[in-house]
């Protein structure tokens, strides 16, 4: 074995950097160490305890020295999960075994021997996946455990002085482990019980080895040193390779970390955690890359000493300092920055109307102009002004250019202030000046230039739309535009406008002093012309303030404004326009250019950096100077390269570049449940999608977390959910975050859905079903007990009622009894003594008078009899009764009497009121008949219909006067007690008969 010493030079490579603080809700200082579990959320050792970070919020786990289920120390300086869903943990000195799904931690007390005198400190952790055992290096040795059962047992290593302690693990696939400790790097064979040991020279034995990071594809062990700065062991000829960053004399070269980013285009670099701050190294061409930097703002750097990296194959790669969590993101790489200055020192200009010069190799040679200024041919290879041609500088120089535009027939048109319209073509050399063919004196200012499909070129004015005509070489005024622009009082400018693949010429104008908006089309082949305002398309007032329009395909053009943008669709004769205002909730703002790439997209620039839309999905990404390595410039102006496919973004003194085909997107991750908060409820584990909770009716304030585990611009990503008890749809989210307050009890299926920054859904929805059990008074048993409870009261009530029946008819039975066997008695006496007396010769007359009364009492007592007994109560024994009545009252004066009675339902009872009431009614009927009517025959019949019993009494006597209706008391008497018997009663009367009539509904 023997040692080659290198000293790497510091280059700087160009990288944005995630940084997570205070304000993205990190508290804790240092990142000790770091760990990506399998089920996508993040574990971060730190000074302050283990903290969870699921992409969106940071939960803290800390120790309670009086809970011995809380972590045993707050300082936690490695991180290992097994196949079991566990995290062994490290906080110093102890182990510990994290139980995430519960949140509860086990702390391990016995590992070493109890004969060991020296406290045992865990010093590092390696997870055996295949073999699943848990390596633990500690300052006593070498220990493990295997299988799912916690059980610990110790390696003996010949020759291994224990008390060095070991500091890293590395395991082949074939089982052979490599130490590193601070005497050195050890190979042990644990089926072959051999070991080999390996220093660096000159290092007494003592070589200060922290850390290692093992590439079994090269054969090769990294080793990071106290002392020694980087490693490089080959595995197969033991050969050391040792690399410094900067002077070991003036500088400590401490390697504190050790990781590959795992990045394709990143297989032979090295990412470094150093005493100086988080470098990479270049493994081919032995240099390192520096990236520290003492603004925490920098997003082109990280700050603090390196302690440890985390990879992962979703979101790029963790870095933890001792000034806080960092990442570095492969999918924030997009956008590249080119410097490029100019000979003449100018500082302050961005490019405008970017023209790739056709015949240069990968578009590599670009005009542009700085506004007020000139025009300017740039080399991109080389960073460096292009030489004009001599013939064409006059036109470039100090013109004070206003647009810039390349023809399909190679010709550069200039269009400036002091020039007017100049042409070039870059294939013969030779100079174009238009001839100028107008009334108007000197030539308009023209804004903007669009060649059509038969290549005649639309120019764009303050004053008006213009047409240069190739063949003629002259400028020409669209007299028909100017005509349409006066009849309908629309502004001059015609300089935003675009062609679609129809030929029709898109035009914004507007009405009513700028006040309203307008868009018109102008059809160069008939000459026809359509107007849209704001006053008929209330989309036009949305946007306010057009900026720019371009067509994005086929019957689809896109107009930006003040107020987001919008698509139009002009399939039809009347345009449709589909409002882009938002993007779930959030206001889009300002936007103005438009280009189309390759890939279907179309690429605004707006007052916060450059916005990607994708048509099909109507999924928007926007990018700015906080997010990726974008610049600051406002509304940058935009242009695409076709030969390299490369969208580029104007900025002060340089280009930001996106190479559409390299555009990297992350996928959306699976929507997980992190954390959940629920009134009254105790949580032991998160449930899963698809899973149910029940709970009670108390607990119905519900707060639910979501993630969906893509960390990429995660601020940016979107959520929506659907609960079944909404009729609303899909609803957004203003952030992950999800409270129900007050939820009435019931069954609800809740459904999550989520989009990543780039538009990506999540591949499946979380699916939640919650129940709510009712409070005890709405349930069923609780209704069943009191509809039990109400049948019993009701049940009990007519029972009361039936039983007061019963006994008021027993009382009355009595009663009736009673008084015909005593009072009946009593009077049949008196009227028989009263009668033997009258029947003398000398009788009184009193006796006579009192016989006939008590005769009439007897009479009315029978009637009283009869009402009082409750045998009579049914309808039946009412009408009979009316029947012996007539019969009595009737047939003795030779009136015949007829009856027609139908089946008369046993059911139908009458009160003791209501049967006297009937049985007056037609007494009084009879008793008038007998005294008054001089009739012959007399009817009585009784109908019984569905809903009505109808009653009817006539007779055919001689009438009377109807003016007795209203004068005598009987016939009044008559009509009040119907009335009580809630019945409708009628008398019809003439000479020659009489009709009453009482109508009863049942």
């Amino acid at each position: 074995m023997f040692i080659k010493t290198a000293l790497g030079q510091d280059v700087t490579k160009q990288i944005i950097f995630d940084h997570y603080g205070v304000t993205q809700g990190f508290s804790a200082s240092q990142v000790l160490c770091l760990k990506k579990a399998s089920n996508g959320l993040l574990w971060i050792g730190t000074e302050q305890g283990l903290v969870r970070y699921d992409g969106h919020n940071f939960k803290t786990y800390r120790s309670n020295p009086f809970d011995t289920t809380t972590i045993s120390s707050n300082y936690l300086k490695k991180i290992e999960e097994d196949k079991h869903g566990r995290l062994w943990l490290t906080p110093l000195p102890n182990l510990d075994i994290f139980n995430s799904k519960t949140g509860s931690f086990r702390r391990i007390n016995k590992i070493q021997s109890e004969s060991d005198s020296i406290k045992m400190v865990v010093l590092t952790l390696k997870y055996d996946f295949s073999r699943d055992v848990m390596w633990i290096g500690t300052n006593l040795g070498l220990f493990y455990s295997q299988g799912k059962e916690i059980s610990f047992q110790k390696v003996i290593i010949p020759e291994k002085n224990v008390n060095t302690g070991i500091r890293s693990i590395e395991i082949e696939k074939s089982g052979i482990i490599w130490l590193t400790a601070s005497d050195g790097l050890w190979r042990y064979d644990p089926e072959q019980c051999t070991v080999r040991n390996f220093h660096c020279i000159n290092s007494n034995f003592n070589d200060g080895f922290l850390n290692s990071f093992m590439d079994e594809k090269n054969q090769t062990i990294w080793i990071g040193s106290w002392l020694n700065g980087l490693l490089q062991f080959d595995m197969q000829t033991h050969e050391m390779n040792k690399y410094f960053f900067a002077d070991s004399i003036k500088l400590q070269n401490g390697i504190l970390a050790i990781q590959k980013s795992g990045f394709k285009d990143e297989e032979d670099l090295l990412w470094l955690g150093t005493t100086d701050g988080v470098k990479s190294f270049d493994i081919k061409q032995k240099r390192f890359s520096n990236f520290i930097t003492n603004d925490y703002n920098d997003i082109k750097g990280i700050p603090g000493v390196g302690y440890c990296f985390e990879r992962t194959g979703t979101e790029g790669l963790w870095i933890g300092t001792n000034k806080g969590l960092h990442r570095y993101d492969k999918y924030k790489q997009n956008i590249k920055f080119t410097e490029t200055p100019l000979v003449k020192g100018q500082k302050d200009w961005a490019f405008s109307d970017i023209c790739f010069e056709s015949g240069s190799k990968r578009d590599s040679i670009i005009w542009f102009n700085v506004p007020y200024n000139s025009f300017f041919r740039y080399d991109l290879i080389h960073k460096t002004e292009a030489p004009i041609p001599v013939i064409l500088k006059p036109y470039c120089e100090n013109t004070g250019p206003h647009t810039l535009y390349q023809d399909s027939e190679e010709t550069l048109w200039f269009s400036s202030e002091a020039k007017g319209l100049t042409g070039y073509n870059l294939k013969n050399k030779k100079l174009i000046i238009p001839k100028w063919k107008s009334k108007r004196n000197p030539m308009p200012k023209i804004l903007k230039i669009k060649e059509d499909e038969e290549k005649n070129l639309w120019l764009g004015t303050t004053v008006g739309m213009y047409m240069y005509n190739r063949s003629r070489n002259e400028i020409i005024e669209q007299a028909e535009i100017r005509s349409f622009l006066e009849q309908n009082k629309l502004s001059n400018f015609a300089f935003r406008f675009t062609i679609d693949p129809k030929g029709l010429v898109w035009i914004f104008s507007t009405q009513q002093r700028g006040e309203i908006d307008a868009i018109y089309n102008f059809n160069p082949k008939n000459k026809m012309l359509n107007l849209f305002s704001g006053d008929k398309y209330p989309v036009l007032k949305i946007l306010k303030s057009l900026e720019a329009i371009e067509s994005i395909g086929k019957d689809k053009l896109l107009i930006t404004s003040y107020n987001g943008f919008c698509v139009v669709n002009t399939e039809g004769e009347v345009p449709k326009f589909e409002l882009f205002e938002t993007y779930y909730g959030t206001p889009l703002g300002i936007f103005k250019y438009i280009i189309n790439d390759n890939k279907g997209n179309v690429w605004l620039s707006g007052d916060n950096g450059v916005t990607r839309f994708d048509p099909k999905s109507k999924t928007i990404t926007s990018f700015n100077y906080t997010n990726s390595y974008l610049g600051m410039n406002a509304v940058p102006e935009l242009a695409f390269s076709g030969k390299t496919k490369t969208l580029y973004i104007s900025q002060f003194q340089g280009l930001n570049t996106i190479e559409v085909e390299e555009f990297l997107v992350s996928k959306s991750g699976n929507i997980i449940l992190s954390e959940m908060k629920i009134l009254n409820y105790n949580i032991d584990t998160l449930p899963h999608s698809g899973q149910t909770i029940r709970l009670d009716h108390e607990q119905n304030n519900i707060e639910l977390r979501f993630t969906n585990l893509s960390f990429t611009n995660s601020q940016n990503n979107e959520y929506q959910y659907y609960i079944s008890s909404s009729k609303a749809g899909w609803t957004s989210m203003s952030s992950n975050i999800l409270r129900f307050d007050n939820m009435g009890y019931g069954s609800y299926q809740l459904k999550v859905r989520a989009e990543n920054c780039f538009g990506i859904m999540s591949p499946q929805e979380f699916v939640l079903q919650i129940i709510i059990a009712p409070p005890f008074w709405r349930t069923w048993w609780f209704n069943g007990l009191i509809m039990t409870c109400i049948s019993f009261i009701i049940y009990g009530f007519f029972k009361f009622r039936d039983l007061q029946r019963e006994k008021m008819e027993k009382l009355r039975h009595t009663i009736a009894r009673d008084l015909h066997d005593d009072m009946g008695s009593t009077l049949s006496h008196i009227r028989m003594m009263s009668e033997r007396e009258s029947m003398r010769k000398d009788a009184n007359q009193s006796f006579k008078t009192i016989a006939d009364k008590t005769a009439e009492v007897m009479n009315n007592m029978t009637e009283i009899i009869w009402s009082i007994n409750p045998k009579n109560d049914n309808l039946k024994n009412i009408l009979g009764r009316i029947q012996e009545f007539a019969i009595d009252t009737l047939e003795p004066l030779g009136i015949e009497v007829n009856f027609e009675i139908d089946s008369v339902p046993e059911n139908i009872k009458m009160n003791l009121e209501e049967r006297r009431h009937l049985f007056l009614i037609f007494k009084e009927a009879i008793n008038n008949a007998a005294k008054y009517s001089k009739a012959k025959n007399v009817n009585f019949t009784f109908y019984n219909e569905k809903n009505k019993m109808t009653i009817v009494f006539d007779d055919n006597g001689i009438g009377f006067d109807p003016l007795l209706i209203t004068r005598g008391n009987g016939l009044k008497n008559m009509a009040n007690r119907a009335k009580l018997l809630n019945g409708i009663f009628s008398i019809q009367t003439n000479q020659e008969k009489t009709i009453i009539t009482l109508i009863l509904t049942k």
